[in-house]
């Protein structure tokens, strides 16, 4: 079958992707909005795995709150010096802040806002947590050279809940998630670096900047997830092929904490 290509440098937060089915959703966060289909690849993905687990919003804020949001993490991360490597070895090339939610003020705080909205609502709606009850960590904001690299890994679980969320800014990405071992998932590591030679099971996020991707349920505790290397090629299940050359690239991380 004849597949079209179509390369993606990703350094522009007006890049967009038109997606063939829903149409772009209201810019207020009282809006829940469904996720789309065409962002991930699950052709190679074990029988067992939920689509409803990991899921990307495409578009999910402006190209306006992009750019304040590029902004705002500029100026917070200009005097940090990028890290070679964090202690766990999952991440190398970055700088990493945790944003005081004590200060925080829009764009930032709107953004928040809407995104924590948007996990209540979609993603919390049906679990034993009723969304009043729901603590939060604070967010952080990760700023990833162009050589950075971010390794196949699980969350830690000894702190932080159900799911796993970010923002993506500046630069597009593929995200790989791929299953997790028995012995690996018993580890009480805070983040478990997972080493899968030559993996023949696997599901790919595309990450286009201002999207939204959310991990939970068997993607947040049972598969690792890693930024697969510039040049990296999305399949994407319109049969639409997108290279995606990786620049520098910001995102904003959120997760729920661990219910006592």
């Amino acid at each position: 079958m004849w597949r079209s290509r179509v390369v993606v440098k990703g350094i522009l937060l007006g890049q967009k992707r038109k997606a063939e089915t829903g149409s772009r959703f209201l810019t207020s966060f009282v809006s829940v909005v469904d996720p789309d289909p065409l962002l991930v690849d699950a052709s190679k993905a074990p029988s067992d795995f939920d689509p409803s687990s990991a899921v990307v919003y495409n578009d999910f804020i402006s190209n306006d709150d992009g750019r304040a949001l590029v902004d705002v993490l500029q100026a917070r991360t200009r005097r940090r010096r990028y890290e070679k490597g964090h202690w766990d070895a999952v991440i190398t090339d970055y700088k990493e802040i945790e944003l005081d939610e004590s200060s925080l003020e829009d764009p930032l705080k709107k953004v928040v806002d809407q995104v924590r909205n948007q996990l209540t609502k979609r993603h919390f709606s049906n679990s034993e947590s009723l969304p009043d009850n729901i603590q939060w960590l604070p967010p952080h904001g990760i700023d990833l050279k162009r050589e950075g690299e971010l390794k196949a890994h699980v969350d830690s679980v000894r702190f932080s809940g159900d799911l796993v969320a970010g923002i993506s800014l500046l630069s597009s990405g593929i995200m790989r998630l791929k299953p997790e071992n028995e012995e690996e998932s018993e580890s009480t590591a805070s983040t478990t670096e997972v080493n899968h030679k030559k993996p023949k099971e696997w599901v790919d996020l595309y990450l286009p900047p201002l999207s939204l991707y959310v991990l939970s349920g068997v993607s947040r505790y049972r598969y690792s997830h890693e930024l697969l290397p510039s040049g990296s090629v999305f399949h994407a299940p319109n049969d639409e092929e997108i290279q995606v050359m990786r620049d520098r690239r910001f995102s904003i991380i959120f997760r729920d904490a661990k219910s006592e």
